[in-house]
């Protein structure tokens, strides 16, 4: 059975750059991703995984719906195609790693590609800030500020690459 992403490819598709003849196999790992490194940190593990199977089951109701539809699902659609555009060119297969470059295109620089991760992680970022609001005046028993070793207060997703 398939990973349950919190957005679908007809939501990145029609909501963001992201072309509709991108093979969602080259970028479910970067949703998948960024469900991990950036949503549950922010979460936390039990409203995380209480969101995850009630939407998985389409069960979600009340507060929990509105926080998976105007927060989670922007968060994740954001933060994923975030770390997708760092990558996107790139192609690891049997014979080692390309750089696509279509016919009659010109593939965009790193610099581009960060501007660009960052454009769409300051969206996440912004959906972010909501979402603190919005757990402020909604309280759910789930949500800790401190859990599983993570302060969710201390979450400050990123974009680009620094060494």
């Amino acid at each position: 059975m398939a990973e349950f992403l919190f957005t679908t490819d007809a939501e990145m598709k029609s909501t963001t750059l992201l072309n509709g003849n991108v093979d969602p196999d080259k970028y479910k790992f970067s949703i998948s991703l960024a469900m991990d490194s950036v949503v549950e940190p922010l979460l936390g593990t039990e409203l995380y995984d209480k969101i995850a199977a009630e939407a998985e089951a389409n069960t979600l109701s009340g507060l929990y719906l509105t926080l998976y539809n105007e927060y989670v699902k922007p968060i994740t659609k954001y933060a994923g195609l975030s770390e997708y555009l760092l990558i996107a060119s790139y192609t690891l297969d049997n014979a080692g790693l390309f750089v696509r470059t279509p016919e009659n295109a010109v593939s965009v620089d790193k610099e581009e590609a960060e501007f660009l991760a960052s454009k769409y992680m300051s969206k996440a970022t912004k959906y972010i800030g909501r979402f603190e609001k919005w757990i402020g005046l909604n309280p759910l028993t789930e949500y800790k500020h401190n859990q599983d070793g993570i302060d969710a207060q201390d979450i400050a997703p990123s974009a680009g690459w620094y060494f």
